[in-house]
């Protein structure tokens, strides 16, 4: 397994599915550019970018603040509750107003950074490691995690373990920060294992109390919003975990863990998922976990390896994966070649797709696959992509002065009561002149962009009546009405 894919076999593609799964896609120009490069090179490429490379400043407020600071003088307006309330009121709006900045900061980031495995890693990882906003209410603490995350993407993973453990956000998610030698929380040490390294069946409650007990002492220092370490709380006595007795602490255990065979098997077989297929077979798992015990736990050899692989292009993987709702937005706004919706309005459009960044659904991350479209998510879908065409939030044939932000499923607040509209994609960056009068070849042209392969024939007869339909018109109008039939599609979902 992971045999690695024959030169010859290696054309367009194959080319746009690396880029699919290792980045956000691509437009063709940019697909036959990695065609031409050949696997080799452009896997390296991907493979051996880092953070560093593709600097993106934080957000203006992402700065420490004296935590401590801010509570007491909440606490301190005694004499006047009005003002109290006001003040705390205004943290709050604050706080909101960071998240939706820090969301969008990401997109923004996701959309152009010439280190896209980096993002791409960055988001795996940002499910694997779920921490939500809803519970740790500090924008600062969420950057800081992503920050890490992204550092470590394409890193060890053990490493990366540790320094989530030490991670602020993580901590208050899953009260770590309140385990005390008298009182361990088990929180923070059974997610550790069950959905961090080894999965179920693989420990003990046992196990879970040991760990726990290694992993206190560990705490924020409000002042600074960093992590400490409070010695004193710490319990120091011999701790028996996974049937090795020691004194350990919380890096031993994560140490500990690494060890086990299925700490390897549970990482690949998500790796896998998240890259190439929802239900991987048990030889290729084993595969996958052997490279990541060959190389301890290094990620960039493991994908590069995968990368490279014939089983990564098979035709179990290629053009089988439902986009999850931030590929859907990047990859639709880079084909369309257009600019990410505001702020407010990309926040709910990826509430209503079903994954909204920075607020999973729960420590367990999101599901993926055939969780991310239902009845509900797929005809938002279908109404969105008209929103990225023409700029409003008109379902297809709404009269304009009924046009309601309700249609594509904002009503959370006022602030999307009416949607704002934007102007319509400039259809010249998209679709060549010459090509406006030749139905036929327009389609094909048309899907070698949006789906990277032909479309099924009577798919592609539906386009094509859609043109004769309007026959002689061939304007922005019908060009833009084309892109948003074939973007409405099952086939567009895939990548």
């Amino acid at each position: 397994m992971l045999t690695p894919l024959a030169p010859d076999s290696w054309d367009y593609a194959k080319a746009a599915h690396l880029l699919n799964r290792a980045a956000f896609g691509g437009v063709p120009a940019e697909i036959e550019a990695a065609r031409e490069k050949g696997l080799p090179t452009i896997v390296r490429e991907l493979v051996e970018a880092s953070a560093g490379a593709a600097p993106f400043p934080a957000p203006p407020w992402a700065q420490p603040r004296n935590i401590r600071e801010i509570r007491m003088a909440i606490r301190e307006e005694k004499n006047e509750a009005g003002e109290r309330k006001e003040k705390r009121q205004k943290f709050r709006q604050m706080e909101g107003e960071s998240i939706l900045d820090l969301r969008r900061w990401w997109l923004d980031h996701m959309m152009t950074t010439s280190a896209p495995l980096v993002e791409k890693m960055t988001l795996f990882w940002h499910s694997h490691f779920a921490t939500s906003v809803e519970k740790v209410k500090d924008g600062y603490w969420m950057w800081r995690q992503n920050d890490t995350l992204r550092r470590h993407a394409l890193g060890n993973f053990a490493a990366l373990t540790k320094e989530i453990s030490r991670d602020p956000a993580m901590m208050i998610y899953l009260d770590l920060q309140q385990s005390r030698r008298e009182h361990p929380n088990e929180n923070w040490a059974r997610e550790l294992m069950e959905l961090f390294t080894v999965g179920i069946g693989h420990y003990t409650e046992s196990d879970i109390r040991e760990s726990a007990r290694a992993f206190t002492g560990y705490r924020i220092d409000m002042t600074n919003q960093q992590f400490r370490f409070a010695s004193r709380q710490h319990d120091l006595s011999p701790k028996t975990f996974m049937g090795k007795t020691g004194s350990w602490n919380g890096d031993d255990i994560i140490d500990i863990l690494m060890k086990q065979p299925a700490c390897s098997q549970f990482l690949a077989r998500k790796l896998w998922r998240f890259f190439a297929e929802d239900e991987p077979s048990a030889q290729i798992v084993d595969a996958v976990a052997a490279r990541i015990r060959q190389h301890n736990f290094e990620m960039r050899p493991v994908l590069r390896e995968i990368f490279n692989s014939r089983e990564f292009y098979s035709d179990a993987a290629m053009r089988n994966q439902i986009k999850s709702p931030v590929q859907y937005l990047i990859q639709s706004t880079k084909l369309l070649a257009a600019e990410l919706p505001a702020a407010p309005v990309a926040q709910n459009a990826m509430r209503q797709m079903g994954q909204i960044l920075f607020a999973p659904p729960n420590v367990k991350g999101w599901d993926g696959g055939k969780a991310w479209v239902n009845t509900s998510t797929l005809l938002f879908r279908y109404n969105f992509a008209n929103y990225l065409i023409n700029g409003d939030a008109m379902r297809p044939g709404t009269d304009p002065s009924k046009q309601k932000g309700a249609d594509l499923g904002f009503r959370r607040g006022p602030a999307f009561a009416d949607i704002p509209r934007r102007d319509p994609i400039d259809v010249s960056k998209v679709i060549p002149a010459e090509l406006r009068g030749k139905p036929t070849e327009l389609v094909a042209y048309l899907s070698t962009r949006l789906f990277q392969a032909p479309v099924p024939e009577n798919e592609r007869e539906a386009f094509l009546q859609y043109l004769k339909a309007r026959e002689p018109d061939a304007g922005d109008g019908t060009m833009r009405g084309l892109l948003h039939l074939m973007m409405s599609t099952p086939q567009f979902q895939l990548t």
